[in-house]
């Protein structure tokens, strides 16, 4: 209107909102009815006025304001509207207008313009135009390569806002965050906003450091300090990382979608959480379902929620909190088909809608399924010899097809063969468990060592290629920590002692 880019009709008129919160406030219904009476034949007399209403499912009595108030004066609004003797503008939300507005009075004077989210372009105008005051409340100055980026990013991370919201937000704080940091007079940068919208979601945003280069070159030297041998399954998990943080995948799907399948205690988990460690930056940036828990349809409210009802979706809210994370899926195939039905959407669109309307973001996700499915099979045919991409298919066309669906298993990204443990390999994860052991003896002030002789005294005890790793954690509760609970409490033990872990798993102490 001020740049007169709109039709003759509202041409030369003057634009007046109406505050619902003060029409409705400190009032009864005959009042509320009696203020905008008078508003009404004000803005007629006046000719030239469209009138805003801002939310108007407030005016309606099972809305917002009028709930709380117990008020309704969509139908003297009505009345008005319907004489037409001045223009009105009203917004409300999709939600509110079928809620409230639709069947009202007020659905049959109004006639209803979607408005759909702005464009990237559109929104960077926006900017544009609201820049300034934030410039000169901050005393600071903004790039366009700073604007562009708060709309890019917004659009991209920031899902429970449209644009321009959502960028106006993030250009503020921005500013707020230069101001503070840089003094004032400085200049906001694209990295500027990257990394206030990286604060605001975890979600790594900002350009790739040397460090952080060298680290992702390393992902497998760095993953096979935690989980010992599965070379196959560290080498496909790492690629798929480094193709995520350079961005050469796809940006509507999951950072990667895997089902690792293979016996108990085998490293499944150990290598999801390693992930989550030397990716995500923390294991409580795993996200873990134990699917054994939606063995019926009813599982698929518990993860998305209710419709109709208050509470939200594990599963969802989850994500929605925290949409930079590792996704567990324990043993996927026990839940029911239409559970799995419900992963379809999110392993190749990389979006789910829940129960209230919010479209969840699982493009910063990886999604990691895990299944005993088919791994007495698997064993056999590595003993065989088989190779791994030939078990592979025979797997996908054949033993898997009991518990999924073809197009089910083809929205994997891989699916990754976890073998048996070798001997010495459950040898080499002693040593990793032990060294956590040894942590808590250095606490303590004294120190702890492993000798070759424990190592193998405690795989010959440990070792079962049925079961994995499992029976050696049991071992060395058994064997070790009982040893250390005695010795401790039997106050025999002194700062800088030295414990030694020797043959036949025994600890003998040498005083400091």
């Amino acid at each position: 209107m001020v740049e007169e880019n709109v039709p003759a009709r509202i041409r030369d008129k003057r634009l007046v909102q109406l505050s619902t919160s003060a029409l409705l406030a400190g009032t009864t219904l005959t009042g509320a009815q009696e203020r905008l009476v008078n508003i009404m034949n004000e803005v007629a007399r006046a000719g030239n006025i469209i009138f805003l209403i801002d939310g108007i499912d407030d005016l309606v009595g099972s809305g917002g304001q009028g709930a709380v108030q117990g008020l309704d004066v969509s139908e003297t609004l009505a009345e008005f509207l319907g004489a037409g003797q001045f223009l009105t503008l009203s917004t409300t939300t999709v939600t509110g207008y079928n809620q409230f507005i639709v069947n009202s009075a007020l659905g049959q004077v109004l006639a209803r313009v979607d408005v759909d989210e702005m464009s990237t372009d559109q929104a960077i105008q926006v900017l544009e135009s609201k820049v300034g005051m934030v410039e000169y409340k901050q005393q600071v100055f903004f790039s366009y390569d700073a604007l562009e980026q708060a709309v890019v990013l917004s659009k991209k991370f920031l899902h429970d806002q449209n644009l321009p919201e959502s960028a106006l937000a993030i250009m503020t704080e921005s500013a707020s965050f230069v101001h503070t940091t840089k003094g004032i007079n400085t200049l906001v940068a694209g990295e500027d906003v990257a990394s206030i919208v990286a604060q605001k979601t975890g979600i790594p945003t900002t350009s790739i450091t040397d460090d952080e280069s060298t680290k992702l070159m390393k992902l497998e030297e760095d993953m096979h300090k935690q989980v010992i041998g599965q070379d196959e399954a560290v080498s496909l998990v790492a690629n798929a990382l480094r193709r995520a943080r350079a961005e050469v995948r796809s940006q509507k799907r999951p950072i990667a979608n895997f089902l690792f399948l293979g016996p108990t205690g085998v490293g499944k988990t150990e290598l999801a959480k390693t992930i989550a460690r030397t990716y995500f930056g923390g294991e409580d940036r795993m996200i873990r379902i134990d699917m054994s828990e939606y063995q019926d349809k009813s599982g698929i409210y518990r993860l998305i929620g209710q419709p109709g009802q208050q509470g939200t979706g594990i599963l969802t809210e989850a994500v929605r909190q925290n949409p930079f994370s590792l996704l567990l899926l324990d043993e996927m195939e026990k839940a029911d088909p239409d559970v799995l039905n419900l992963f379809l959407q999110v392993f190749d669109d990389g979006r789910l809608t829940d129960s209230v309307g919010r479209v969840i973001d699982f493009t910063n996700t990886i999604i990691i399924a895990t299944s005993n499915a088919g791994t007495a099979f698997v064993q056999q045919q590595i003993v065989a010899g088989v190779p791994l991409e030939d078990i592979r298919q025979t797997l996908i066309h054949g033993e898997l097809k009991q518990y999924y669906r073809p197009e089910f298993l083809n929205r994997f990204d891989g699916i990754v063969l976890f073998r048996s443990l070798t001997r010495d390999e459950t040898k080499q994860i002693a040593g990793l468990m032990l060294g956590r052991v040894k942590k808590d003896i250095e606490a303590k002030g004294m120190s702890f060592i492993v000798e070759e002789a424990a190592l193998e005294a405690l795989a010959e005890i440990g070792y079962d290629p049925e079961f994995g790793a499992r029976p050696m954690r049991r071992a060395i509760q058994d064997k070790v920590e009982n040893q250390l609970a005695e010795l401790i409490l039997s106050n025999t033990l002194h700062r800088r002692d030295r414990l030694i872990l020797g043959e036949g798993a025994m600890i003998r102490v040498e005083s400091a």
